[in-house]
């Protein structure tokens, strides 16, 4: 049995067999239909440690840290208005208002960090590799679609 927990930094740690490992991240793997199972522990190395079957077999407070750094780790803001987006050289910066609260990113290459989901709705990669979604672009306000335009 393996046991997850958060060191006095906060960082996530794992004990398996007698062995502690520190920083852990946790990473669903396939199906994602199934996303309690499967889940892969790797190591700061991004080695395989275990590989956690299913997070109900977890003990009570191991399932409570896996459960949060999982829900942290996937966590894609919805982007519900453009505020600002300006080019400077060869970066793209976006000032953007989100589920989560307003925050700021930087692209480099829109080509590849502009995906379409359908018609409508979009996935945005950050430099640092975070994702963000537009899901309906037409039901942005004015000033977002005027903001859109500069890169459509």
């Amino acid at each position: 049995m393996i046991q997850l927990s958060r060191n006095f930094e906060g960082i996530l740690e794992v004990e398996e067999e007698g062995k502690k490992y520190k920083g852990v991240k946790l990473i669903r793997t396939f199906p994602l239909t199934m996303p309690n199972q499967y889940i892969s522990v790797r190591s700061e190395a991004d080695e395989e440690i275990t590989m956690i079957a299913d997070l109900s077999l977890l003990e009570d407070e191991s399932r409570r840290e896996a459960e949060q750094e999982l829900q942290r780790y996937y966590m894609i803001p919805t982007i519900e208005k453009i505020i600002s987006l300006k080019r400077t050289g060869s970066e793209w910066l976006w000032v953007v208002d989100t589920s989560y609260g307003r925050t700021t990113f930087r692209m480099n290459e829109m080509h590849e960090s502009l995906h379409p989901l359908s018609l409508v709705s979009w996935i945005l990669s950050d430099i640092e590799g975070r994702r963000f979604i537009i899901s309906d672009i037409q039901v942005l306000d004015g000033n977002s679609l005027k903001q859109w335009r500069k890169i459509n």
